[in-house]
């Protein structure tokens, strides 16, 4: 299938068929060797899922953070026992020594800041599941870099994939699904709610709680700021239904708290900034094809998560209460292992992929 730029989707498959049906790239029997790069919040509870996981054995952590290399990698992911495995400082030593199959890399959320971080991994022949929101979906926001990392990718023989909660599924990939059983799909709004105060303290301040309006319009208007990925999630479900983008709008303000919250380690003042309402809306031939609709702020009530299909047969499919990010953001991340490592060499998405599901649980 190809997008409304002429890019193939999920080409590279070839004549041995889906991904999912051939073999991982490693010795029978033998447990895949994962390494974490990158320990925040989300990379230390990615360690603490990958201990004990059928099928894959944990080789070591990678962090560039003094305070961290050097220490067990279970001290600083707040297990109960030591790894004995310390955090590497060096990543280019650790990965010629511990010799990793694939890496789960979760620093930061834009290309340019990764891009040398990815050449490494995947020169040293390591297929990578990256939660780097720009990554979903890169061509449209910097072709030169997805031409640099394809190569990279391609002469390391590994596949690298950005994947997570959102962009990676719940405004994009769970949709695109859904129309699996339509014969005919005319528009699509996907809405999620999310109660920031429930998430990860990053989080909470990338979505600007606790910030004055000037402040928040200070660092909208400097970039880089808000959920990071909307746009590609928008991308990604019209190219994989063949919608040439003829429009995309983004719109992004600040929600207002209505009264003061306490969350641990930042507490939001009545009249302060309480989080964001971010939406994209897509036109294609003509007239409006995708509405993606996203209200992340501390106090939000009526957590959920809501695809609308305007098609045959019309579809709503709600989750109450919402996929929760934080631990969904994981899950993809790790069931993403066996997948990535399948796939043929070269920058990929999770259109190319096969459908993500639970893996060694």
């Amino acid at each position: 299938m190809a997008d409304g730029e002429g890019r193939e989707i999920g080409a590279g498959h070839g004549e041995e068929g889906p991904a999912a049906t051939r073999p991982a790239g490693r010795g029978a029997g033998r447990s895949i060797r994962a390494v974490q790069f990158g320990l925040g919040p989300i990379g230390q509870a990615c360690v603490r899922e990958l201990v004990g996981r059928a099928g894959v054995e944990l080789v070591g952590g990678i962090d560039v953070d003094p305070e961290k290399a050097g220490r067990d990698l279970g001290e600083v992911c707040g297990l109960d026992r030591p790894l004995g495995l310390p955090v590497r400082g060096d990543a280019e030593t650790a990965l010629g020594e511990l010799r990793p199959d694939v890496a789960l890399h979760t620093t930061t959320s834009f290309l340019p800041e990764v891009a040398g971080q990815l050449e490494l991994l995947l020169g040293a022949g390591v297929s990578v599941a990256s939660s780097t929101e720009e990554l979903f979906w890169p061509w449209d926001r910097d072709a030169a870099f997805c031409e640099r990392i394809d190569a990279a990718a391609r002469r390391g023989g590994a596949a690298v994939v950005g994947t997570g909660v959102n962009p990676g599924f719940a405004m994009d990939v769970l949709p695109l699904s859904l129309t699996g059983v339509c014969t005919r799909v005319e528009r699509i709004v996907v809405t999620r709610t999310v109660d920031a105060g429930r998430r990860r303290l990053p989080l909470r301040r990338k979505v600007g709680a606790g910030l004055t309006e000037d402040a928040f319009a200070a660092r909208r208007s400097a970039g880089g700021f808000g959920h990071i990925g909307l746009e590609e999630s928008a991308r990604a479900l019209a190219a994989g239904l063949g919608w040439p983008v003829d429009r995309l709008e983004e719109t992004f303000g600040p929600v207002l708290a209505e009264r003061r919250a306490e969350t641990p380690g930042l507490d939001v003042e009545a009249g302060r900034v309480a989080g964001i309402h971010q939406t994209v809306r897509v036109e294609s031939r003509g007239r409006e094809r995708l509405v993606l609709d996203l209200k992340m702020y501390v106090g939000a009530e009526g957590s959920e998560d809501r695809i609308e299909i305007d098609g045959t047969p019309p579809l709503t499919v709600r989750a109450e209460g919402g996929i929760f990010g934080d631990t969904a953001t994981v899950a993809a991340l790790v069931n993403a292992i066996p997948l990535v490592l399948a796939a043929p060499p070269g920058l990929r998405t999770m259109l190319d992929l096969p459908v993500p599901r639970a893996f060694g649980t």
